[in-house]
């Protein structure tokens, strides 16, 4: 067995079998065999030194861009609250104008009334000066 496939079978047991990092001893030699794990399955998936300034640099390029959706998301959050506040109070005023139109018919059909009465109230005086008229004669 060649070292590389010593490693990858141990790779996969001291994986499972390793304790999580807080519970593991702090002794160096037990730090540096699963950091030398760790790179060995590191290099298995593509990862080298050659291309680690690559990564760390795409990873800080990455934090910036999502800090910079996260104020975008933010400010989005923003203006949904803003434009719920306003539909809203569009929907006060709404029910206001409403309000208003219901009122302005009722005051409409208050004039239509009072205008029937006084024509009611102008045809008895009619009828009544032509009953006069007759009887000065």
């Amino acid at each position: 067995m060649g070292k590389k496939q010593g490693r990858k079978a141990g790779n996969s047991k001291n994986k499972s079998a390793s304790p999580p990092a807080k519970e593991r001893s702090s002794s160096p030699a037990t730090d540096q065999s699963w950091t030398e794990n760790d790179f060995d399955e590191m290099r298995e998936e593509g990862f080298s030194p050659s291309n680690f300034s690559e990564l760390k640099e795409e990873l800080r390029t990455q934090r910036k861009e999502t800090k910079n959706l996260g104020k975008k998301v933010g400010e989005l959050m923003a203006r949904v609250i803003n434009a719920e506040k306003v539909i809203n109070e569009m929907k006060e005023i709404k029910t206001m104008t409403r309000e208003i139109r219901d009122k302005c018919t009722s005051f409409s059909n208050r004039l239509d009334q009072l205008e029937e009465r006084v024509s009611a109230i102008e045809d008895q005086m009619n009828e009544m000066k032509r009953e006069e008229k007759p009887k000065e004669k």
